[in-house]
């Protein structure tokens, strides 16, 4: 029994490694079922100069099936956002991310900030490494 547990624990951090999880709450129409919304995203990509990469953000909500606003906040020079529709609206869960990086954008580690709001929710920021890679 103890081995069976070891795996399933096993395979349950595995699932969970290379995702980063970010919540906020707000108090719901019953104060003991608050709103929750939870962010999901990869803790790291990698784009190529001059190339576009795409990122999948998940929401999860609890208790409400509000519209979630998704902010991208702190690229790195010469990294753009080209998705232009960041909203998921209540009856969906993820919106695809598209990235740009001009032929120009300094190679290297960066890091920034992927938010998800509602009316009365912002989730906490989830911290996203990104490598920009000279073209080859």
């Amino acid at each position: 029994m103890k081995k069976l547990i070891a795996i399933a624990l096993a395979f349950g951090l595995v699932g969970a490694v290379g995702c980063e999880q970010k919540s906020g709450s707000a108090p719901g129409t019953d104060p003991n079922k608050p709103k929750k919304l939870t962010l999901r995203v990869v803790e790291s990509h990698t784009i190529t100069q001059d190339k576009t990469d795409e990122l999948t953000v998940t929401v999860t909500r609890t208790e409400h099936k509000d519209p979630v606003t998704i902010e991208v906040k702190n690229l790195p020079k010469g990294v753009t956002l080209e998705t232009k529709d960041l909203s998921i609206p209540g009856d969906k869960n993820t919106v695809t991310l598209t990235f740009k990086a001009a032929p120009d954008a300094p190679a290297g580690e960066h890091v920034y900030q992927i938010v998800a709001k509602t009316a009365d929710i912002t989730s906490d920021p989830a911290n996203v490494k990104l490598t920009v890679k000279a073209k080859s």
